[in-house]
């Protein structure tokens, strides 16, 4: 069924022919507003719109999700210490902040420190640049870093073990000696290894 007049043009009906292709195609506006459900190739459009603060391609997919799915959150809070730590949450790294009037002996006022710990993760100088980044584009501006504490903890499974063999050896002849010596050889032996991946 046609809404066109009954003099409308070749033109116009071909022109009613695409449009009616392109509205039929299965866009679910639901999936792309999501940050859940938006398809990875849609997601940095999708963090532009929310307006991501800090963005990088290098990221896996689950740290841009993770991103974009707190970006309101860090926008309605932005300036405090909690907007801070929201975002290098978002990132999948851990945050303790120290501000100037909880440390001892109290510091300069308006100061603060930083320790972030990257588990199981490689800690570069981009790592590194891209979290300060983020921390200076959410922190208030009366707010300086005096110090700044990235490490790396590494977890995982090691198995130790140890063996312990002793033995004794006895001849028997046919005559027995008043005093009987023993003699023995203990042995312990221990081994580990260690694998150590960085990037």
């Amino acid at each position: 069924m046609s809404l066109l007049p009954s003099n409308a043009t070749r033109y116009e009906r071909a022109l009613e022919k695409t449009c009616a292709r392109s509205f039929s195609l299965p866009v679910l506006v639901n999936a792309l507003r999501h940050s859940q459900t938006c398809p990875v190739q849609v997601l940095p459009w999708l963090a532009y719109e929310w307006s991501v603060d800090e963005w990088n391609e290098e990221w896996s997919e689950e740290q841009k999700r993770q991103v974009t799915a707190r970006a309101i959150a860090v926008h309605k809070k932005k300036g405090t210490r909690g907007a801070v730590e929201d975002a290098i949450n978002a990132l999948g790294y851990n945050i303790n902040t120290i501000e100037w009037w909880e440390q001892t002996p109290n510091a300069v006022a308006g100061t603060y420190e930083l320790e972030i710990t990257a588990d199981g993760r490689g800690v570069s100088e981009e790592v590194v640049n891209s979290l300060l980044n983020v921390v200076e584009r959410t922190k208030n501006t009366r707010s300086h870093m005096s110090k700044l504490s990235v490490t790396g903890a590494v977890s995982g499974e090691w198995y130790a073990g140890a063996c312990v063999m002793t033995g004794e050896m006895v001849a028997i002849e046919p005559l027995m000696p008043e005093a009987v010596e023993t003699s023995g050889c203990y042995n312990m032996n221990c081994g580990y290894t260690i694998y150590e991946t960085v990037g």
